[in-house]
């Protein structure tokens, strides 16, 4: 329930330094100014567009005209060329009409609209564009532009911002996680990644390296492991822990001769180098404390003695016992 609890506050805490980063991003982007149409290019863009309506006004025309020859009996196939319509009184008070008509009703629309769209627009109606390609042109995305100053600001508020949001965010995660409060309790030094957590230093004497996983890891993903690498001899080789450890941690395989010995637990591996001894793991106080943190591995080669639990305790008081217990246990086999 603790370590839950723990999983929580950190994704919690994460998740608060994400959004902020997110809000961070929107605003830069809220930045990003969409410069508006000169009125002059919005209007000269709805004159080229109302001019490209009169095709379309014409063909009305026409139509009109050809039933009104068709009721007098005369052939409606006489006005198939519809140019000299052009020149009818009729057709040009119908044409400027409708041409007012177009320009008001597009240029309100087109000085709504951002001076890229219109520019790019109005260079396609001079080069000659129909009606419908400037309908299309005018629905396009507008480029947006950002001002220099601003985006400036805003870059060096964004990155103080997210400087200060990851140191909360360290603080906090430190105050959470037990084995970095262990740490500082013991003035090691203390390095939190995104997947566990390493401390080293001196601590009485003896030098030491832990490794334990990330406080927001998943059930059944957690350890702890303390290497005491000074002050252990080098040519003892010993492993005690169970047969089939928790996969994911990478633990060296030795090879000592086995030792059956009635008092290793049940599950559990004794393996022993020539002249050296397993007895106070397997009676005594020492023995008592590694069964509290069960299943739990010691390991001794190469001068170093490392101790391996799955289940990181859940305060820093309880982390420095399993420190001490790891010291202990390699104090059973001093370097002469």
């Amino acid at each position: 329930m603790q370590n839950n609890d723990l999983q929580k506050r950190v994704l919690a805490s994460q998740s608060a330094l994400t959004a902020l980063l997110l809000g961070a991003m929107l605003a830069a982007t809220a930045c990003a100014e969409i410069r508006a149409a000169k009125p002059e290019d919005a209007e000269g863009l709805a004159a080229l567009r109302a001019d490209r309506e009169q095709d379309n006004v014409l063909v009305e025309y026409q139509k009109v005209r050809k039933k009104e020859i068709e009721a007098k009996g005369e052939n409606p196939d006489s006005l198939d060329n519809a140019a000299p319509l052009k020149e009818e009184t009729r057709f040009k008070e119908l044409w400027e009409k409708r041409k007012k008509e177009v320009f008001d009703a597009k240029v309100d629309r087109y000085k709504e609209l951002s001076a890229d769209v219109v520019g790019q627009c109005l260079t396609k109606a001079k080069a000659g564009a129909s009606a419908d390609d400037i309908d299309r042109c005018v629905t396009s995305t507008p480029a947006a532009t950002i001002d220099p100053m601003k985006a400036g600001l805003l870059a060096l508020g964004v990155i103080g911002l997210a400087v200060v949001l990851f140191a909360v965010f360290r603080s906090a995660r430190r105050r959470i996680d037990p084995v970095a409060q262990a740490g500082q309790k013991v003035n090691l030094a203390v390095q939190q990644g995104d997947k566990e957590t390493i401390v080293t230093g001196d601590y009485k004497g003896h030098v030491l390296r832990i490794e334990a996983s990330a406080p927001e890891v998943g059930e059944g993903d957690g350890f702890l492991r303390v290497l005491v690498m000074s002050k252990v001899d080098p040519h003892t080789l010993v492993r005690f822990g169970p047969l089939a450890p928790p996969t994911g941690l990478d633990l060296p395989d030795l090879n000592a001769p086995e030792v059956h010995d009635g008092r290793v637990p049940e599950g559990y591996k004794l393996r022993l180098s020539q002249g050296a001894s397993a007895e106070a793991m397997l009676a005594g106080d020492l023995a008592f404390q590694l069964r509290d943190y069960d299943p739990v591995d010691v390991r001794v080669h190469d001068g170093v003695c490392g101790v391996t639990c799955w289940q990181v305790p859940q305060s820093a008081d309880r982390v420095i016992e399993f420190i001490e217990l790891a010291v202990n246990c390699a104090k059973q086999y001093p370097q002469a």
